[in-house]
C-alpha cells in the first residue's frame, strides 16, 4: 500500500511540474519579431492582390504566416492611440495592412508623414484573405516612404 501511495504521489508532482512548463511554454514564450525577420517575399501591392484575388488557396499557401515586405501606392491611411491602418490598391478591398499600439508609439514621427497617394513599404505577417477588408498584413513595421517605383501608378 505504501508503494502505491508513494509511486501516486511521484506522479502527481511529475504531472504538476508537466503543467507549469507546458504553461510557461505556451503563454511565456517570445513574439515573433517582424522588424528583425528577414521577409520571405518582398512585392508590388497591386501583384500580392491579384494573386489573391485570383487563387486564393494557392496564395494563402504560398504566402500565409509569412513575413512580407509590400511596396505600393496609399489610397488611405488612419492613425490613433490604438493603432494604424494603411491601406494599398483599394480603399474598399486591396491590401490592409495593421500597426500595433507599439508601433505606432515608436515609429510616431514616421507614421504621421504618411500621405494619400504616397508610395509606402511596409513588411508584416500575412494572415489571409478577408472578403470585407481583401489580403490582411498584421504587425507591420514601416519600411520607407517617397520612394519613386516606375512600376506603381
Amino acid at each position: 500500500m505504501k508503494k502505491l501511495l508513494k509511486i501516486g504521489l511521484y506522479l502527481f508532482i511529475f504531472g504538476i511540474i508537466a503543467a507549469i512548463g507546458t504553461y510557461l511554454y505556451v503563454f511565456h514564450k517570445p513574439h515573433r519579431n517582424i522588424a528583425k525577420e528577414k521577409p520571405a517575399y518582398e512585392l508590388c501591392a497591386k501583384d500580392l492582390y491579384t494573386q489573391f484575388s485570383l487563387d486564393e488557396s494557392s496564395s494563402y499557401e504560398k504566402y500565409g504566416n509569412k513575413v512580407l515586405q509590400v511596396t505600393g501606392r496609399v489610397v488611405e491611411f488612419d492613425m490613433n492611440e490604438t493603432g494604424a491602418s494603411l491601406v494599398y490598391v483599394d480603399p474598399f478591398e486591396g491590401i490592409n495592412c495593421a500597426f500595433d499600439s507599439t508601433t505606432v508609439h515608436n515609429v510616431h514621427n514616421e507614421l504621421e508623414s504618411i500621405g494619400v497617394g504616397q508610395i509606402v513599404t511596409v513588411k508584416g505577417q500575412c494572415d489571409g484573405f478577408d472578403m470585407i477588408m481583401g489580403v490582411v498584413l498584421t504587425r507591420c513595421v514601416f519600411i520607407r516612404s517617397n520612394q519613386f517605383l516606375s512600376s506603381l501608378n
